[in-house]
């Protein structure tokens, strides 16, 4: 039942979480705490079991939500996902949880809590902002990993019975609560509590809801069917609007409207800036959903064909067969637009069971992708073939990643040329002069891009392990993610660097990770001369937009004076400056 317009309570404050103006019916949804309290047990190992357990299978339900995060928001909104299965494998913490058991014999759920509120105690604590939000994500792997052990149904019943076009009003609300929401009535996110750098407003950026955080007494004011504005740039909305308020909002939704016609209006265009350089902007793509809803004529291509989950999709090798018909498929709805196809990318982060991969310290820097492959030949062969094969369907390229030397990329080119003279001595179909590729994504790759220029015909710059391996710093640790930065000089350098070479050797430089769709990094790599970008679907339309508003020549002196400016944020505000010129004119 909607409630009458209450002067006192209509406008409610709170901060910045995601951009854009929404409005809706209010969807409370109330606290799902679980009951914890101290119990004395007399089988200690019991209690133990039970959270080896529940560990497991909480894994389980992680991994199910980085896959569905993977195909809606792609592999940093599946990152937060990942983060949090590092938490629950971290048996340092958990052999703390195992000792207080043992010595103080108390339940499972009382000694994780403790340890919990310990950890997270200690990041509260922290002055800086990302790392305090931190405790928010150790809190919520905790509280479900309870929930699991106490066999607690979490979920929040936010779904199409309740209506469409809803605004979801909680106290917070964890990545998982937002990943499980049904996107198409979910208009936007209030809470209570949480920050502007908490993982939810991450993904709701990502998916384009507008989002505000910090509103006190939110639940209070707000109650279940009440009409809501939500003006996220501001931080601001309004409960039951009056007349005027809601011309006001219309008035604001209008202004946005506009702004996102003219993106539009550039996203089946080329992006050819002001004075002739024309960029393609392409798409990730690499899951059954994103091939199943693809649009040819938003995007200039795929610039980046993720091949893992084909592997992740099948309980053993997947067949030369099974794999030339994704490829088959995919190279025939791109309409001879490019297909840059990167062979296996496991290992890492990404473990399958029947691969039977070594489990290691630090699998970033272990074996994974063109290592793992040039040693399993018989899998990295069949993958070939069947890409080959696909090759005379359409423009496929193939594009081999993690490579740091030169003997990797001679090597992964002769097994690629194996490849060929079987198919030819079986008379099938092939492409003999498919287009072959690196990405770059190590500071050696980098460094040696002179020399592997001379093998291929493109590099794709591989921006987000490009930043993680120059600047040291894991983008899934809590405690080093500041320096995680897109803007860190050394890596806006390196991918000069690399520009410079590919120039040098008539080579084609692409940019994919999140850094390529960066309206304020966009600008740069116009200037550094590169020649694709690939990124979300969402994202294509604006850096089109931006593309053909700015000038390569002016950009380059633009670019002179950032690289050769000392501090991190010096560059950010003079690229943000940079940014509203091109997106308000």
């Amino acid at each position: 039942m909607k409630r009458e317009r209450n002067e006192t309570m209509n406008l409610l404050q709170g901060l910045m979480g995601a951009a854009g103006c929404a409005s809706g019916t209010a969807v409370v949804i109330e606290n799902r705490d679980i009951v914890i309290e101290k119990r004395l047990v007399k089988e200690p190992e019991t209690e133990i079991s039970g959270i080896q357990e529940a560990r497991k299978k909480y894994d389980l339900q992680l991994m199910e939500l980085e896959m569905k995060a993977e195909k809606e928001v792609g592999e940093d909104g599946a990152g937060i996902f990942l983060a949090y299965r590092e938490m629950l494998s971290d048996d340092v913490f958990f052999d703390k949880i195992f000792s207080q058991i043992r010595l103080e014999k108390v339940n499972a759920e009382y000694a994780i809590d403790q340890e919990r509120a310990e950890l997270a105690g200690i990041f509260e604590q922290m002055d800086d902002a990302y790392l305090k939000e931190r405790a928010t994500d150790i809190n919520n792997v905790c509280i479900e990993l309870i929930a699991v052990i106490q066999k607690v149904d979490r979920g929040m019943g936010f779904d199409r019975s309740r209506g469409s076009d809803l605004i979801a009003v909680a106290e917070d609300l964890t990545p998982a609560d937002t990943i499980k929401m049904d996107k198409s009535i979910l208009k936007g996110i209030i809470t209570e509590t949480g920050g502007v750098t908490s993982h939810t407003v991450i993904l709701a950026k990502t998916l384009g809801i507008p989002a505000i955080v910090g509103v006190k007494g939110a639940r209070s004011a707000i109650s279940t069917g009440d009409a809501v504005l939500v003006y996220g740039d501001e931080g601001k909305l309004v409960i039951c609007p009056g007349e005027a308020e809601k011309k006001e909002f219309e008035t604001r939704l209008d202004q946005e409207s506009r702004k996102k016609a003219l993106f539009d209006s550039a996203k089946s265009r080329p992006a050819v800036t002001l004075d002739g350089k024309t960029v393609r902007v392409n798409i990730n793509s690499g899951d059954s959903d994103s091939i199943a809803n693809f649009k040819c004529d938003e995007c200039d291509g795929v610039g980046l064909f993720r091949t893992e989950f084909i592997y992740m999709d099948h309980s053993d090798y997947p067949t030369e067969e099974e794999q030339f018909e994704i490829y088959r498929s995919m190279a025939q709805m791109n309409q001879g637009k490019e297909l840059i196809i990167r062979t296996l990318d496991i290992g890492g982060d990404k473990q399958l069971e029947y691969m039977d991969l070594p489990k290691e310290s630090n699998p970033f820097l272990g074996y994974r992708a063109i290592r793992l492959c040039l040693e399993r030949v018989d899998v990295f062969k069949t993958q070939l073939r069947a890409i080959l094969r696909a090759g005379v369907f359409g423009d496929v390229k193939i594009m081999f990643p993690m490579i740091v030397n030169l003997e990797e990329l001679l090597k992964a080119k002769e097994i690629l040329e194996e490849a060929k003279k079987e198919l030819k001595a079986e008379g099938t179909d092939f492409r003999a002069d498919i287009p072959v590729g690196i990405m770059v994504e190590t500071p050696a790759a980098v460094l040696l891009s002179d020399k592997l220029a001379e093998e291929v015909s493109f590099f794709s710059i591989g921006s987000n392990d490009l930043i993680q391996y120059t600047t040291a710093s894991d983008r899934m640790n809590e405690r080093v993610q500041s320096l995680y930065d897109s803007f860190n000089i050394s890596v806006l350098r390196s991918i000069r660097m690399v520009c410079e070479n590919a120039a040098r050797h008539g080579v084609a430089v692409g940019i994919c990770g999140e850094a390529a769709s960066d309206t304020k990094l966009v600008p740069l790599w116009v200037a550094m001369g590169v020649d694709e970008l690939s990124m979300v679907p969402s994202q294509v339309a604006k850096v089109k937009y931006m593309i053909g508003r700015l000038s390569k020549e002016e950009m380059q002196r633009e670019l002179a004076e950032v690289l050769a400016m000392g501090r991190i944020q010096d560059v950010k505000d003079r690229l943000a400056e940079i940014e509203s010129k091109l997106l308000n004119q």
